[in-house]
């Protein structure tokens, strides 16, 4: 059944659910609904209720504050936003189906060259004022206080590095800092790309704000291990062709950051995934390691 704000949400933007297919997102656990709106427009309705805490409201705030704020001058598509509620029960958005997504194992060389040139660009954004851009940085923080108990349950008996990695925190820290922070999309997989007339569109923003640029362009290869995809080395190409910094740089940061977070972030998600993909999760890993020690 829906839930109230989705009802209130329903009534107040004038639109009739196209099937009653609840998704949650899985980040942050708001509902998303297939609608149309009264013009016959195919969109959806994202709704999170005060009920799954303060965090998940200020991710919710977040975004809107994206798609009101920054969405209509940033150099990357987005869905529109139709119209939005935030009232005391929660945060609702109304935001056009912007495109199809496809699954990581077909994406073809020429989207990883635009999805560089992308990110890339909204790299390149002005900085928003200092009050709008704070977002949670999940990794910084784990690399500050690291669960060691998850962390040696899953990689004692297969990343022989992993000592010289959990006491050299603070070195992590510093690389995958190095270069000058950006405005990041912060939740950048391509699950939450789609795809319109041979254009990327970039969606779920409750996690953007200022942050390493590495973070985006990591992500991306973490999310695609477990599948067995590779990310393309077309895709960092293409980032320095529109954004040009140093590559040596560049790449070391991105070893570090995907080493991080594989290392202290991936534990307690690892049962979310089959054996054979946290397998690959362990050799990607070592590779990085190898070539982050040396």
């Amino acid at each position: 059944m829906p839930s109230d704000l989705m009802e209130l949400a329903l009534g107040e933007f004038r639109v009739a659910v196209e099937r009653f297919e609840v998704q949650v997102e899985s980040r942050s656990g708001a509902s998303v609904q297939a609608v149309r709106t009264i013009d016959a427009e195919a969109a959806y309705l994202k709704v999170t209720p005060v009920a799954l805490g303060p965090e998940a409201l200020a991710a919710a705030r977040r975004e809107l504050r994206f798609y009101q704020d920054l969405a209509p001058v940033a150099p990357i598509r987005t869905p529109r936003l139709l119209n939005s509620l935030d009232t005391e029960e929660g945060v609702a958005m109304l935001l056009t189906a912007a495109g199809t997504p496809q699954g990581v194992a077909s994406w073809t060389r020429d989207m990883w060259t635009n999805l560089g040139r992308d990110l890339a660009a909204l790299h390149s954004m002005p900085l928003p004022k200092a009050g709008d851009s704070s977002r949670p940085d999940a990794l910084l923080e784990a690399l500050a206080a690291p669960n060691l108990k998850e962390i040696n349950d899953f990689w004692a008996a297969t990343l022989p590095q992993l000592p010289a990695l959990v006491s050299g925190r603070t070195e992590l820290h510093d690389q995958i800092s190095a270069l000058p922070p950006v405005l990041i999309h912060g939740d950048c997989h391509t699950d939450n790309i789609v795809h319109a007339a041979g254009s990327l569109v970039f969606c779920d923003w409750q996690a953007v704000g200022v942050g390493r640029p590495a973070s985006d362009l990591a992500f991306l290869s973490v999310r695609a291990t477990p599948s067995g995809t590779a990310v393309p080395r077309a895709l960092v190409d293409a980032y320095l062709d529109v954004r040009p910094c140093d590559r040596r740089a560049l790449e070391r940061a991105l070893v570090a950051e995907e080493l991080a977070i594989f290392v202290f972030l991936w534990p307690p998600y690892a049962a979310f995934n089959s054996p054979s993909g946290n397998d690959r999760v362990r050799r990607r890993a070592r590779e990085l390691a190898g070539r982050y020690l040396g």
